[in-house]
């Protein structure tokens, strides 16, 4: 049975700041996506977040091997090469072998690809500006700036 003290406690979390805030990142973060999701399949787009992240990673690092995919995907390797694997089904990426590493591959984005991912992420930048439609400009940049000092103290990986 719960103390008194220990719920107590939990109560003052959920009615502080902290928990309030990130409460309301959660749910923006849920909101875009489902909203993003919408409209790329709206629009006829047939690619998942984590394969739009990859074909955005290899198009600003060619020749990027699994495991450095994986890395600033934040994903595990098995997971990456599932993500190829369809990919490369769908001729949105080719393989080769890595000029330095004979154990790795070196991947490339198709052209098909980087077309995909382009339309896919202006689509996505329409929904985040409805987003911010909400705030006046001068809020919009406060909010960004906000929210990147809470990140900085934070650990975090590499931004992909």
């Amino acid at each position: 049975m719960p103390k008194k003290h220990q719920i107590d406690t939990l109560q003052r979390l959920r009615e502080s700041l902290a928990y309030r805030m990130g409460l309301q990142l959660k749910h923006l973060h849920a909101g875009l996506t489902a909203a993003i999701d919408e409209r790329l399949r709206a629009d006829g787009m047939e690619l998942t977040r984590p394969q739009a992240l990859t074909l955005m990673l290899l198009a600003e690092r060619p020749g990027a091997s699994n495991a450095e995919l994986a890395r600033l995907a934040g994903v595990s390797p098995q997971t990456m090469h599932q993500i190829l694997r369809r990919l490369d089904r769908d001729a949105l990426v080719t393989r080769a072998p890595h000029p330095t590493r004979a154990r790795s591959l070196s991947l490339q984005i198709t052209a098909e690809g980087l077309a995909r991912v382009t339309r896919g992420a202006a689509l996505a930048q329409t929904v985040i500006e409805s987003a911010l439609d909400r705030l006046q400009p001068a809020e919009q940049t406060q909010l960004v700036t906000l929210l990147e000092r809470c990140a900085a103290g934070l650990p975090a990986g590499e931004d992909p």
